[in-house]
């Protein structure tokens, strides 16, 4: 009787723990996105493996593989992988019987006084050699649960670390391109400041002949003096830049000045056009990619990957839970030897024990019923993250879109500003030089060329980003050997 109503409780908290098997839940996005059409064209290459490639810059190339090669939080990202695996090697050893052995050898020596001047010593030697076995059956899975939330957890951390490289690679190739940018902004603001030392120079001839007043002198530095304290932020900008390059790669900032900035060719600066060339020359395009894909499950993106299978490990652990609420049966064997030497009398002799062990928990204080409503709340905690990571990642390839197609209607816009823009200086210049026209309207016509010619850079600068940030919000991951 006292075996069927062990039969009973345990069939009865069978009832209570059984859980269905993991399935992911059911994305659930707003309805403009869940209903949208497809995006991208229908010619369009996927772009896969080591995407960064194909804006063909070989030095950006070169600082992602450095980056890649020393960086600490990809060096922290691959760790918690290493941890990871060790954790599910030793979750899963727990399918298997554990064996031990054990040895000892002791020798002591007793003396015993009987009586006045006589004692007795005695000299006694032991050692003993012995292993035992023990198995736990995993009748309810809480093993075998144990076993799957530590490998769901290993694949967490494997997208962690691939959503880290992925994140390095885009935070890498954006850095250059803004360093880049910077870089022939400083030209322009060159360009600018030596028309402004020839133009301050025709000035003072002006004034020492009683052309003009000397106010328009003073204009004239005081404009120069806004240039040159402009130029110097954009050089501390530049500077961050290369700091930034620096922290992410392990490079030195010599070797990172000496892959994306251009040449110094002369002491002379350049004219804008000469600058503005080189920018459409040397600024990489990207190529006209565009994924096509709906605005739903990007079910490969790293993000995403790493908070399903955190949801599918909270599942195991609500599985986990239950069952160590259940009777637990073990199997145990134990042999052992030992060996005893006394007075010149040795014995001997050798025991052994097989047999199984049925622990029950009887009463916990409601601890086990705590645990399980404390894994159900990780879960669900679980299932809103997926949820929140899936409306960003949707929301962040959205805009990424968005992006792309203003950055290359910019680009184009842009050009023509530029165009326009300096065919009116150099018309104003030259009315400004014959007198036609004041230093108020020559330095109007001035902003606006600086202006469009900033813009354009910074539109070349924002082509390139747009598309990297299209690859970084989609997911695109490389394939490291």
């Amino acid at each position: 009787m006292r075996l069927f109503a062990v039969a009973a409780i345990a069939l009865a908290l069978t009832a209570c723990a059984t859980q269905p098997a993991y399935s992911p839940p059911k994305s659930r996005l707003p309805a403009d996105w869940e209903n949208m059409p497809l995006r991208g064209k229908p010619d369009s290459v996927a772009a896969t493996g080591q995407w960064w490639t194909q804006l063909g810059d070989q030095a950006i190339d070169s600082l992602i593989a450095s980056a890649f090669a020393d960086n600490p939080t990809l060096a922290q990202a691959v760790a918690r992988v290493d941890q990871a695996k060790a954790a599910a090697g030793v979750a899963n050893a727990q399918r298997l019987p554990a064996v031990n052995g054990s040895a000892n050898a002791t020798r002591a020596q007793t003396q015993n006084t009987a009586g006045v001047g006589s004692s007795t010593t005695m000299i006694e030697s032991s050692s003993s050699i012995g292993a035992d076995f023990s198995w736990e059956i995993d009748l309810w899975g809480r093993i075998r649960e144990s076993v799957a939330a530590a490998q769901r957890r290993l694949d967490a951390r494997t997208a962690d670390a691939q959503g880290a490289r992925l994140s390095l690679a885009a935070q890498v190739a954006n850095t250059s391109l803004s360093l880049r940018a910077c870089a022939y902004s400083l030209q322009v603001r060159d360009a600018d400041i030596a028309s402004r030392e020839t133009e301050l120079a025709l000035t003072r001839k002006r004034r020492e002949v009683g052309y003009i007043a000397p106010s328009a002198e003073f204009s004239a530095l005081t404009n120069l003096a806004n240039a040159r304290t402009a130029r110097i932020s954009q050089q501390e900008q530049c500077t961050r830049n290369v700091d930034a390059l620096v922290a992410l790669t392990g490079q030195p900032a010599a070797a990172v000045r000496g892959l994306l900035l251009p040449p110094a060719t002369s002491a002379d600066p350049k004219e804008s056009s000469e600058i503005l060339d080189d920018v459409a020359h040397v600024m990489p395009t990207p190529p006209a990619i565009q994924p096509v894909l709906p605005a739903t499950v990007l079910r490969d993106h790293p993000s995403l990957v790493s908070a399903e299978r955190s949801l599918a490990a909270a599942w195991s652990d609500i599985a986990v839970a239950r069952a160590q609420r259940l009777p637990a049966i073990s199997l145990s064997a134990a042999l052992s030897g030992q060996w005893l030497r006394a007075v010149g009398n040795s014995v001997g002799f050798t025991s052994w024990s097989a047999g199984p062990a049925l622990t029950v928990p009887l009463f916990d204080g409601g601890a086990g019923a705590a645990n399980v409503d404390a894994a159900t709340g990780r879960y669900q905690e679980a299932a809103a993250t997926l949820q929140a990571t899936l409306r960003t990642v949707v929301q962040n390839v959205e805009d990424a879109l968005a992006f792309q197609t203003s950055a290359e209607e910019r680009v184009k816009s842009s050009q023509d500003a530029v165009d326009a823009a300096q065919r009116s200086f150099r018309a104003s210049q030259a009315q400004w030089r014959a007198g036609a026209i004041s230093m108020f309207e020559l330095e109007d016509a001035r902003r606006q060329r600086q202006t469009a010619e900033e813009n354009f850079i910074a539109a070349k600068r924002d082509q390139g980003q747009a598309w990297i940030s299209l690859m970084q919000a989609t997911g695109q991951i490389d394939n490291p050997s």
